[in-house]
């Protein structure tokens, strides 16, 4: 008998293989901009941590990649550090607090001589769902809206014996043969619905939507590193010099790390291209207060659990 989490990660592996399978990706960017629950997938992050939060993608159509820092007169070199960049309020497992921001760096290591990156835009799941699914008694598929009260009520074991596929098939077949043959039966769109409404991902989105209950839309004052110096990752307490004593945004200006010297500096030389407002140039600091004022505007101040899951699961029109 196989256990509940060893189900549960079953279950994002066929979801995962039959995003592959038809060539589409759970990284979502919506045709208009709008906040949606973004998670950082576990392939880049250290064992048994992750990163779930809100965040809006069309900020930089996608996944902020630093530019190269190239300063008057001076050529770029290959020490320069790229960094990968999500602004948004996110909550992390490990550090069991929420942050402003997630910033990883780049780093490539080679593979039967393909050097390969450390972390692509597929290694970020959005979802483009509106609601969830249950099985009803008679074991068929049931749409139903993302509530409080539904947020975990689809349950995987049964789904996979209502499939044609037994609990006892995993005695001997492989993962990747049961992901396959489940790619052939069942809709992307069934099983993107149905993972928004597992346990699994409830777990972890109430995590998210009881520390914005309970802190609100205030800025977090944190980001999430991981880069050379910190390979297991850290959370660390910025603050932000266009921000003032009463919460209102000004012009930006780079952040400063006050623990931290040395992660200031390199932080503070990243610059992104912004690709809303008909692009510019823009760093760190800048592109957090960006996001956390449009996620107030978005949410009107309501961060109740119910009044957050209803903005993540509207439909993209």
């Amino acid at each position: 008998m196989i256990s509940e989490v060893d189900t549960c990660q079953r279950f994002k592996f066929y979801v995962n293989i039959r995003n592959i399978g038809t060539g589409e990706k759970f990284l979502y960017i919506p045709s208009k901009r709008s906040l949606r629950l973004v998670e950082i997938q576990e392939s880049v992050l250290p064992e048994d941590e992750w990163l779930i939060g809100v965040s809006d993608l069309g900020y930089f159509q996608g996944v902020g990649y630093s530019m190269p820092l190239v300063n008057e007169g001076e050529e770029t070199t290959e020490s320069e550090n790229l960094y990968a960049f999500l602004p948004g309020l996110f909550y992390c497992s490990a550090q069991q607090t929420s942050v402003d921001a997630v910033l990883i760096e780049v780093t490539h290591k080679s593979l039967s001589g393909v050097m390969l990156p450390s972390f692509r835009p597929e290694d970020v799941r959005t979802f483009d769902v509106a609601g969830g699914i249950v099985l009803d008694e008679m074991g068929q598929i049931k749409p139903v809206e993302i509530t409080i009260d539904t947020l975990g009520s689809f349950g995987v074991e049964s789904f996979l014996k209502d499939s044609g596929i037994g609990l006892e098939t995993f005695s001997y077949k492989r993962e990747i043969q049961i992901a396959s043959h489940l790619a052939e039966r069942i809709p992307l769109s069934d099983l993107k619905r149905a993972y928004v409404s597992s346990s699994f991902l409830q777990t972890r989105l109430t995590k998210l939507l009881d520390d914005i209950e309970f802190y609100g839309l205030k800025p977090r004052m944190r980001v999430y590193v991981r880069n050379r110096s910190n390979p297991y990752g850290t959370v660390v307490d910025v603050r932000y010099r266009g921000l003032d004593d009463v919460i209102e945004f000004d012009s930006g200006k780079s952040l400063k790390v006050p623990d931290n010297a040395e992660l200031e500096k390199e932080l503070g030389n990243l610059s992104f291209s912004k690709m809303v407002d008909s692009g510019v140039e823009i760093d760190v600091e800048r592109a957090i207060l960006d996001m956390l004022l449009y996620i107030r505007f978005e949410l009107e101040g309501n961060v109740t659990r119910q009044d957050v899951l209803n903005n993540l699961f509207e439909e993209d029109g």
